[in-house]
């Protein structure tokens, strides 16, 4: 059975938005390890490890996997741009 159109964007959208989030966190994480910020990377590490293992599940539990992949990629790139703003905001260059 064929997804529809509106499932594909809400499946989209949900890995589109996961990835940014992750991204971010991952930018924040390295500055925090670089610069010894034990707190931040542990909690950035927690958030990390939860976000991947909805990913995996999501990702794990369909069928029709190209929406799923363009909107996890998407979101690594756009998560990228903002996690390295986000991270020199906190931590400096």
């Amino acid at each position: 059975m064929r997804k529809s159109t509106a499932i594909k964007a809400s499946e989209f959208l949900a890995l589109f938005c996961i990835q940014v989030v992750a991204y971010t966190i991952f930018c924040i994480n390295y500055r925090a390890v670089a610069a010894a910020h034990y707190h931040v990377a542990a909690l950035s590490d927690f958030a990390i490890a939860s976000l991947n293992f909805f990913i995996i599940r999501r990702i794990a539990s369909g069928q029709d996997h190209w929406h799923q992949w363009l909107g996890y990629a998407m979101g690594s790139v756009v998560g990228s741009y903002i996690g390295i703003w986000v991270s020199t905001t906190l931590f400096g260059v």
